[in-house]
């Protein structure tokens, strides 16, 4: 009989930048919190190479190999990087953006469209791991939100998912074979971590 699957979104710990308000995309900025050990041990744990989501899995989970994926980075925001709402309100083009983020690309960056198409080529390619029953990604906001978004139940739009910095999202399927066919999922949790890695 198949076995259930279960998948545990992470954002990465908060850093400087997340408190700033600003813009990080593909910069490398370090985690500014601590937290860990998790409460729950996946079968592998996988999820964005830049440095603040590395940080985070080797507190949630020291001791444990990590798959860096270049596939599960946030979205390159390109001269908009570690910029502010304040700093860039008055560009045209930034305006355009926030109306069209699928669409429209930041001057030297990516589209949301863009961002979106490397997490599901990232999320086939943890699907394709035989004989697990559980993974996690630590990854950043936008990719997490297009998963969600993907994958929950409840169907919502990308910006109606809250995604803070430090918080997982447990998703549970009936069978791994959902899972493997991109089913949505059967049952979601979000909680926070806390400095003793508890939920």
């Amino acid at each position: 009989m198949d076995r259930p699957f279960v998948l545990y979104l992470i954002r990465h710990l908060e850093t400087a930048a997340n408190r700033e308000r600003r813009y990080v995309g593909w910069t490398n900025v370090p985690v500014s919190a601590s937290a860990g050990p998790a409460p729950f041990c996946p079968d592998v744990v996988w999820g964005s190479d830049l440095l603040r989501c590395r940080q985070t899995a080797a507190l949630l989970f020291p001791g444990r190999d990590f798959y860096p994926a270049s596939d599960f980075r946030e979205c390159h925001f390109g001269d908009w990087e570690m910029k502010s709402y304040d700093e860039l309100k008055e560009d045209v083009r930034y305006r355009s953006w926030i109306d069209d983020p699928a669409s429209v690309r930041p001057p030297g960056g990516e589209t949301f469209g863009e961002m979106a198409a490397r997490a599901d080529r990232g999320l086939s390619e943890l699907r394709a791991l035989s004989g697990i029953g559980s993974a996690a990604v630590v990854s950043h906001g936008g990719p997490l939100r297009h998963i969600l978004m993907r994958l929950a139940p409840e169907e919502k739009p990308f910006f109606d998912w809250r995604v803070p910095a430090g918080s997982v999202h447990e998703l549970q399927w009936n069978s791994r074979k959902d899972w493997e066919e991109g089913a949505r999922c059967t049952f979601i949790s979000a909680a926070p971590i806390t400095e003793n890695g508890t939920l």
